[in-house]
């Protein structure tokens, strides 16, 4: 696959992973390096909920300001999976409607980044997953992760799940790690490079100025070259960072 690719499929392994902060980050480094990029979040919930969405987020950050029909086509007031936040409110997702936004923006853009909802088995109607979607779009996915306790398993079982769906896996990045790290998180990393054999793309430090809820990009911008490998526009040297631990 050539690097940067011309798409990419953000998950995680949980719902608040910090999906949002990293695609924001990546997109960013893309956008620094020349790269005409769109972030799309195909399905956003909960918007009834304080602050601003995630999309909204992410064109702050960007400076960007997209039609939210084109990069966030789907938006459900209650904080639920997409199916059921759909379904409170009598609607059902169409996910034609969602390829049709993903393909205009591809036609005009180098990079498209889509951030999905939650991790890969969350369901956007009764028959079709998110993981179904990247598969559908044949996007690469790159894994967002916590850095502490737990985060072997939920890691472990998404790479696993992932892989029998023959999704492309480009590697995982670690968000919110932090400056004092744990003795959890300073073995995790190396072991989950040993356990999956999956690439470590990067490393967001925490940065408590970050908000997503409350629009607050925070150092995001001038932390996103030192956090993502030179693939993708950064300067992160895995074993560098692995030595430090």
């Amino acid at each position: 696959m050539d690097y940067p690719p011309d798409g990419l499929f953000i998950t995680g392994t949980d719902t608040g992973v910090g999906k949002t902060v990293v695609s924001a980050a990546l997109a960013w480094n893309m956008k620094q390096a020349g790269k005409k990029v769109a972030v799309m979040k195909p399905i956003q919930t909960g918007t009834n909920l304080d602050g601003i969405m995630d999309i909204e987020f992410i064109q702050k950050l960007l400076g960007t300001n997209y039609f939210l029909e084109v990069v966030c086509p789907y938006r459900f007031p209650h904080p639920l999976a997409p199916l059921v936040a759909a379904k409170q409110v009598g609607d059902a997702i169409d996910v034609d409607r969602i390829r049709s936004a993903f393909s205009e923006l591809s036609s005009n853009h180098d990079v498209v980044i889509v951030e999905g909802a939650g991790g890969l088995l969350v369901p956007i109607t009764e028959t079709y997953l998110m993981s179904d979607l990247a598969i559908d779009l044949d996007l690469g996915l790159i894994i967002v992760i916590r850095p502490g306790l737990g985060t072997l398993n939920h890691t472990l079982l998404t790479v696993e799940y992932a892989r029998s769906r023959g999704l492309k896996i480009l590697g995982i990045v670690i968000n919110n790690f932090p400056d004092n790290p744990t003795i959890c998180e300073r073995t995790n990393p190396e072991l989950l490079l040993d356990m999956t054999g999956v690439p470590l793309l990067g490393v967001l430090p925490y940065d408590p100025e970050v908000s997503v809820e409350k629009g607050r990009v925070g150092k995001l911008r001038d932390i996103a070259a030192s956090s993502f490998s030179p693939e993708f526009g950064g300067s992160f040297v895995v074993r560098e960072f692995l030595s430090e631990m």
